[in-house]
C-alpha cells in the first residue's frame, strides 16, 4: 500500500508541475479573447526607466519588457482607479484599462526608441472572454465585468497580431492569449 501513495503523490506532484509549466500554452489552448472595440489613442513619451537603457531592436524583448514594467509598477483594484497612463506611478492601483493604458504606452515609446513604430501597431483593446462559444463574461451582473482590455501589437507589413494581457500576467505570469478581432476598425498609421 505505501508503494502505491508513493506512486500516486508522485503521479499527482508530475501532473501539478507540468501543468504549470505549461500554463500558457494551456490556457491559450482553452481560453481566446475576442475583440469588440479598440481605445483611444496611446500616449506617447512614457518610459520605464527614464530612456536610460540602451534601444533594443528585438520586439519579443520589448514586449516582454512592457509587461514586467507595468507587472511590477501597478497591483489590482476593483475600486475606482486612474487609467491614464500618464498618471499611473510605482505603486498605484489599476484595473485592467491602466494595465492595458501603462503596458500599451510603455511598449509603444519602447518602439519608438528602437526604430520599430514603422513595423508596429500598439493598440489597448476591449475584447472578451471565451471558452468555446460561451461568452465569461455573460456569467456576471456587474458592468465592472462586462468586458476586459488587453493589448494588440499588430506587424504592419503581415497584419499578424500579437495580444497580451496584463492583468493576467501580473496574476500568473502568463502574458500572450489568444485573440479574434471582429468587426473592428481597420488598422491606421501611428
Amino acid at each position: 500500500m505505501p508503494k502505491l501513495l508513493l506512486r500516486l503523490l508522485v503521479a499527482l506532484i508530475g501532473t501539478g508541475l507540468c501543468c504549470f509549466l505549461l500554463r500558457g500554452p494551456i490556457y491559450r489552448s482553452v481560453v481566446h479573447y475576442e475583440v469588440v472595440r479598440e481605445r483611444g489613442a496611446v500616449p506617447s513619451g512614457i518610459q520605464a526607466h527614464g530612456g536610460k537603457t540602451p534601444p533594443v531592436a528585438d520586439i519579443e524583448i520589448l514586449i516582454q519588457a512592457a509587461l514586467d514594467t507595468t507587472s511590477a509598477w501597478l497591483h489590482f483594484s476593483t475600486g475606482k482607479v486612474l487609467s491614464d497612463p500618464r498618471l499611473l506611478t510605482a505603486g498605484s492601483p489599476a484595473n485592467c484599462v491602466g494595465y492595458s493604458a501603462l503596458c500599451a504606452a510603455l511598449l509603444k515609446s519602447e518602439m519608438g526608441r528602437s526604430g520599430l513604430t514603422a513595423r508596429y501597431q500598439v493598440q489597448p483593446v476591449v475584447a472578451q472572454l471565451f471558452i468555446g462559444h460561451i461568452n465569461l463574461h455573460a456569467a456576471f451582473r456587474s458592468p465592472f465585468w462586462k468586458d476586459h482590455d488587453i493589448v494588440r501589437v499588430r506587424e504592419l507589413a503581415t497584419g499578424h497580431c500579437t495580444y497580451l494581457d496584463p492583468t493576467l500576467y501580473d496574476a500568473s505570469g502568463i502574458g500572450e492569449v489568444r485573440g479574434i478581432a471582429h468587426n473592428t476598425p481597420a488598422p491606421h498609421s501611428e
